[in-house]
């Protein structure tokens, strides 16, 4: 990608026109965009201007990695304006190029251990119970609360990326070079929504179904079962249920990373309580303003560690100085230059 394409790019993944671009910048409007086809390479002093202009660093313009990446699907609660789309897979391609960089300085990537779709073929919704059940053993997660759900999915290849975007999306699974799958998330999301749609996402990635199904709810039913087993379902709750106690779904929330909203949709599609007591609790939920942020201390966000991890590879053994790792680093996680914790 040469820096005119370079250049569009930041302008698109910051969200600006020419015309605003151009404002900021005391230019010309027909200015910005003979930098962008190329007609004129801007000097260096116009290219640390653009990218103070943009917020990107001067090294942006210089990265020769790219990659190519699918049309994407989305779970989200409302339709994304095109502008917003286009900032989003702005920002996705911009933290993936960085990301396929740190792993060719390293020579370190994590190869891909998706299991055959043929060996998740589903034709009725109780089957992906099974379905969830068989993916844990075969990556030997055991049925107890995963940890960190971003960890695990990259651990198999699947890179997890984080953006901040508006609260209309929620996660996006698209692939690149149509080879390798990547999830992308909400930054602003606490992480038991974090968590849901990234099982969510997972679901779409190995069911294979069939019949009548409808595949957003195969997907959700999925999360739900990947998240919380059901023979864990049954030990935490029971089997039979009148109803259920907020604050009990509160303490299994922060157990098992699980929006309490979620559990109460998991206890009816088990049969735990009936689709009436179901809705007596979402009543309440609605009454209290709690499907808009649930109540008492939330989930803390997840963060991927992959990238961070070789980040601080590339340092300790000086095959990126202190401006390149800012640049490779990006936005997207402010306390990816602290240490782990």
């Amino acid at each position: 990608m040469v820096i005119g394409e370079r250049i569009k790019a930041a302008r698109m993944n910051a969200g600006l026109s020419q015309q605003v671009l151009a404002e900021r910048m005391g230019l010309s409007k027909m200015a910005i965009s003979k930098y962008e086809t190329g007609a004129v390479v801007p000097k260096s002093g116009v290219l640390i201007t653009l990218s103070k202009a943009m917020g990107v660093e001067v090294e942006y313009f210089f990265r020769t990695t790219s990659v190519k990446i699918s049309k994407p699907e989305y779970r989200c609660r409302k339709g994304l304006a095109v502008k917003e789309e286009a900032k989003i897979l702005g920002k996705t391609s911009d933290w993936l190029e960085r990301y396929l960089t740190v792993e060719e300085i390293t020579g370190a990537s994590r190869p891909l251990a998706l299991p055959s779709r043929e060996n998740y073929l589903v034709t009725t919704v109780d089957e992906i119970e099974e379905m969830a059940i068989q993916l844990r053993a075969e990556w030997n997660l055991g049925l107890d609360p995963i940890e960190n759900v971003m960890d695990v999915l990259e651990q198999r290849g699947i890179k997890v990326g984080i953006i901040e975007a508006s609260d209309k999306f929620d996660a996006l699974t698209l692939w690149y070079d149509n080879e390798h799958p990547v999830i992308i998330v909400n930054k602003r999301f606490s992480g038991d929504r974090q968590r849901f749609s990234l099982a969510h996402e997972l679901g779409h990635l190995i069911l294979s179904i069939t019949g009548d199904i409808d595949e957003e709810n195969a997907a959700y039913r999925f999360a739900g079962a990947f998240l919380v087993p059901r023979s864990m379902a049954y030990l935490e709750l029971g089997e039979r249920r009148h109803m259920l106690d907020f604050r009990e779904l509160y303490v299994l929330k922060h157990k098992y990373g699980m929006s309490m909203g979620a559990w109460i949709r998991r206890a009816k599609d088990l049969g735990i309580i009936t689709e009436s007591a179901a809705k007596r609790h979402w009543m309440q939920i609605r009454a209290q303003g709690w499907h808009k942020l649930e109540p008492w201390k939330q989930v803390p966000a997840e963060f991927p560690t992959q990238m961070k991890l070789l980040l601080f590879r590339a340092m300790s053994e000086h095959k990126i100085s202190q401006s390149r790792f800012a640049e490779l680093l990006g936005d997207e996680d402010v306390k990816a230059a602290e240490p782990c914790t």
